[in-house]
């Protein structure tokens, strides 16, 4: 019986886990020419999707800051936690010149 119940909370721990190692974003993707995407879970925090599209433009504004470029939006979608469901958000975004920001 003792067994059984250390077996249980082990695999419990481990889905946990694993579910937790997949929040958020894997990072941008490239989608098109100079045209880019992030998408993804957020944290078990977020029940707005509009904070995991926040979180990502920023992490968007630091991927072309590192290019010397501006982060230009093109599209973006979220969607709030509820039920079983996490919040989400995907973003796409160009890396632009400053003076192409405008």
């Amino acid at each position: 019986m003792k067994n059984n119940l250390v077996i249980y909370l082990f695999v419990t721990a481990f889905i946990f886990s694993a579910g937790c190692a997949t929040m958020g974003t894997e990072g941008v993707v490239a989608i098109g020419s100079d045209l880019y995407m992030i998408g993804g879970l957020g944290k078990v925090t977020d029940h707005s999707g509009s904070a995991v599209k926040a979180r990502f433009f920023q992490e968007a504004s630091r991927y072309c800051q590192e290019k010397g470029r501006s982060m230009f939006p093109v599209n973006s979608t979220g969607q709030d936690a509820g039920g079983y469901t996490w919040a989400s958000a995907e973003v796409q975004f160009r890396c632009v010149l400053q003076s192409d920001a405008k």
